[in-house]
């Protein structure tokens, strides 16, 4: 199995959409209380046009045999201007997705490989990402790889 790492296309929309239907639907099912099923395209064209075209953004696809089997999105974030605050760049990594029936097979990390050598390139030393507590193997996959937690987000329903 020889998978490959690229920059994201417009023509591998349709795919990664297929991809987002999977991603989507886990959540959902989750929590309906945040997530519905879109009547349309889970993401517009234009929001892969952006992630593809956008000098801080960075859109990546492991594809094997012309077939996209994960990808990963992200974006350059600065920190606002707050007194307690040091003033700082990070990268947020908003996805990292591989198709069900291809994970465990060392796809995930070629993508985050991914991310940090375009943080590395862009002279940033940090990345966070926000994950849901229910999804246990992404938690797993980002502790194994160096993440460390800094926050919880909590919620009451009232």
């Amino acid at each position: 199995m020889k998978i490959e790492t690229r920059e994201a296309k417009v023509k591998d929309f349709h795919q990664m959409l297929e991809i987002y239907k999977e991603l989507d639907e886990i959540h959902r099912l989750e929590h309906p209380d945040i997530f519905i099923e879109p009547e349309g395209d889970a993401r517009p064209l234009e929001y892969i046009q952006n992630q593809i075209e956008d000098d801080d953004k960075y859109l990546v696809v492991a594809e094997l045999d012309n077939l996209i089997v994960g990808f990963v999105e992200c974006v350059v974030m600065e920190s606002s201007t707050f007194p307690v605050m040091k003033k700082r760049k990070w990268v947020e990594l908003n996805s990292l997705v591989v198709l069900k029936s291809f994970q465990s097979k060392g796809i995930g990390k070629m993508l985050l490989d991914c991310v940090v050598e375009w943080s590395n390139k862009k002279r940033i030393n940090r990345i966070e990402l926000k994950v849901f507590n229910f999804n246990t193997s992404a938690r797993e996959f980002y502790s194994k790889a160096g993440f460390k937690n800094i926050y919880s987000k909590l919620y009451l329903d009232c």
